[in-house]
């Protein structure tokens, strides 16, 4: 992103559109148009039943040769669901509450990313953060921009808890499309669900 007024109103701009353009569809049922492709979006299920989140159709598990390469870290997500390209990317985590050996509070755990985050890669910019507004569910959400070698990618964080569980996800796609990626992801961990042994049962 360049600075100027003139980007900033373009960027509000587009922002508008697009929450605008999701208002008139049902991820769960209709078909959205994004970077040039139809897309529909399927429930999928992980961590052996415990929990449920929705994804474009088409997407698949990362290959793990391809995995080691985009992430480095020994720490890479769980699970990492992509595109044919490998360029958007939803990944997820789930711990235990006994794992975190410490009280979950998402404001602190959220901060907690940014700051390693920025300690990693202080070139980062860090944008909006908020609630995610679901049922059942607690969660936060925060954005950033980061940077490859070549180019900038869209970076967006969640973390959802749900004794006794925190989910850990993200989701990443090239800079240029964020726009159209950003409020779609937003809606979609709406419907995330953590589900207990009571629900599987």
């Amino acid at each position: 992103m360049k600075n100027g007024n003139y980007v900033d109103q373009e960027i509000i701009y587009l922002r508008g559109y697009y929450q605008e353009k999701m208002r008139s569809f049902d991820l769960l049922t209709d078909s959205v148009s994004v970077c040039g492709r139809n897309i529909r979006f399927a429930p999928y299920v992980l961590f052996d039943g415990n929990v449920c989140v929705w994804i474009p159709e088409d997407f698949i598990v990362m290959p793990e040769k391809v995995a080691k390469v985009r992430y480095i870290t020994e720490y890479r997500p769980s699970v990492i669901l992509t595109n044919e390209q490998y360029d958007e990317n939803f990944c997820f985590h789930l711990l235990k509450e006994e794992e975190i050996q410490k009280p979950i509070v998402l404001d602190l755990l959220i901060q907690q990313m940014q700051n390693t985050i920025l300690l990693h890669a202080s070139e980062t910019v860090i944008y909006e953060q908020g609630n995610i507004l679901a049922d059942k569910i607690d969660g936060k959400w925060f954005e950033y921009k980061g940077f490859t070698l070549d180019e900038e990618t869209y970076n967006l964080y969640f973390l959802i808890y749900s004794v006794p569980y925190l989910l850990i996800g993200a989701f990443n796609c090239r800079m240029k499309f964020y726009d159209e990626w950003r409020n779609i992801v937003l809606n979609l961990i709406k419907y995330i669900e953590i589900r207990k042994q009571e629900d599987k049962e």
